[in-house]
């Protein structure tokens, strides 16, 4: 029975160390195939160039699935320029998408080291995370939905996005800035804007609307409304935290484990 025993899990082990090895040379010739077929468009890094846009840190495009991405990599997006590179064969997309994915810090599991629970106590009060961000249908809404943000994404990219918020920002991310011709001074992020006028959000959520006619001056900056100093303000510990709960609420994304319905949440 011993025998039988050691036979099987000698199996199981040598069947783990082929995937991981099939998996690597996979990735590997997947980053021959990225900067022979992608880069000169997407760069080097997956992070945009003049003539494609980033995809390795966009979460529009970090947040599609396997199957999405090798489609779109099979097929193309004729209405954006995007050539279809089907002729690859499966196996070669494949490994293109898997070598995506290491750019884009994608990982399968990764252990979680903080305190989920100290982590949403921060991120509704002290941090105050919550006033422009919401998880699970609990919080501001200005900025991004966090309920599904940490999917499958490294501790160390959330570390990165909330200590250097700057970094990738999506183009509706970005903080507007318009002055009226009367001397009037509005900040806020841009939800609408054509030849005739432009459409902006506040924080206290309201949407503005301007002809540009009435306007001096419209002015697109490279930061959004996320406080730049978490690094300072949050202590080691306290970052890890809120990203433990990030991840957490990632894992469940229609469900709110630390809340009381109806109650208020306790920031102490």
């Amino acid at each position: 029975m011993k025998a039988l025993l050691s036979i099987v899990i000698l199996i199981v082990l040598n069947f783990v160390a082929a995937s991981a090895d099939a998996q690597q040379k996979g990735t590997a010739a997947g980053k021959e195939l990225f900067a022979a077929n992608c880069a000169a468009c997407h760069g080097a890094d997956g992070r945009g160039g003049e003539r494609a846009p980033d995809i390795a840190t966009r979460r529009k495009v970090v947040s599609l699935s396997e199957s999405d991405l090798v489609t779109i990599v099979s097929k193309g997006l004729s209405g954006v320029g995007m050539p279809p590179f089907g002729y690859l064969g499966t196996r070669k997309v494949n490994d293109v998408v898997s070598y995506l994915r290491v750019l884009q810090g994608k990982v399968t599991i990764e252990k979680i080291l903080g305190d989920p629970r100290a982590g949403r106590a921060l991120f509704y009060g002290k941090a105050e995370c919550s006033k422009c961000h919401m998880v699970n249908g609990e919080g501001g809404f200005i900025a991004t939905d966090l309920s599904t943000f940490a999917d499958g994404v490294s501790s160390a990219k959330l570390h990165e996005d909330i200590v250097a918020p700057n970094n990738h920002l999506e183009p509706t991310s970005r903080v507007v800035e318009i002055r009226t011709r009367n001397g009037e001074q509005i900040a806020g992020l841009l939800r609408s804007e054509d030849n005739f006028s432009v459409v902006l959000q506040t924080e206290d959520g309201r949407f503005h609307m301007y002809p540009k006619a009435k306007l001096a001056s419209v002015r697109h900056t490279s930061h959004s409304t996320m406080p730049v100093d978490y690094g300072s303000r949050l202590t080691s510990k306290e970052l890890e935290d809120v990203v433990s709960f990030l991840m957490t609420a990632a894992s469940k994304p229609r469900t709110n484990e630390y809340s009381t319905q109806g109650k208020k949440h306790d920031a102490n």
